[in-house]
Order: structure tokens, then sequence, then C-alpha cells
């Protein structure tokens, strides 16, 4: 499987978080369960204007893709989380959208339905 630019191997990113691939795979089965209601969460509250929800789910969306190795979606929902925080909405419909292109990619490289 690809994610990204780099090969996604469940076994070692399981094992580098000490989890065989099984547990891992658990894992990313609850992550895209939480992951996709924070990512749906974010979504609306950038349209409605709301920065702080918006903040509140982009932290918990940040927190567990870097708990689970999942770099790409980390580092762009940190760019997401950053802006939210401070209630700056200029320019955050675009990360989003860019944060949700990664998420999706996530989902069809590990052949998991959220």
């Amino acid at each position: 499987m690809f994610y990204g630019k780099i090969k996604m191997n469940l076994k070692d990113l399981g094992e580098s978080l000490g989890l065989d691939e099984d547990e891992y795979s658990e894992m990313i089965a609850l992550f895209f369960e939480s992951g996709g209601a924070d990512l749906k969460k974010i979504e609306t509250a950038v349209v409605k204007g709301d920065a702080k929800q918006g903040h509140a789910a982009s932290h918990s969306l940040k927190g567990s893709a870097g708990s689970l190795g999942l770099m790409a979606i980390y580092e762009k929902t940190t760019l997401v989380d950053d802006k939210l925080r401070l209630g700056d909405l200029d320019g955050v419909a675009k990360l989003v959208t860019d944060l949700r292109k990664e998420y999706d990619r996530l989902v069809a490289d590990t052949g998991t339905m959220p």
C-alpha cells in the first residue's frame, strides 16, 4: 500500500509504536471512525465561520494522527489547527480541502472504509 510518497506498511508503523499489525489495524479503524467525525466537524465549523468549534475538532484529529504516526495527516491538520486556534479563518477552507484529500487518500491506500 502507498500513502503519499512513502510506502505505508501497517506492520512497520505498528511496530514503531509497540503494536503488532492486528493491533495497529484496529487503531487505524478507530482513527477512521473518530477522525472522520472530527474532519466533518472541522468542515462544518469552517463553513459556519466557527473557529472555536473547528479548533476543538482539529486539535483532536491532529493528536490522533500524530499518535498513530500518520504524519501527512498530522502536518496538514496542524496547519488548520494553528489558524483556527487563533480564530483566523482566512485561507482555512483551502487547507481543509487539502486535509480532506489527504484523509481520503489514506482511506483508499489502506483499503479501509471509514
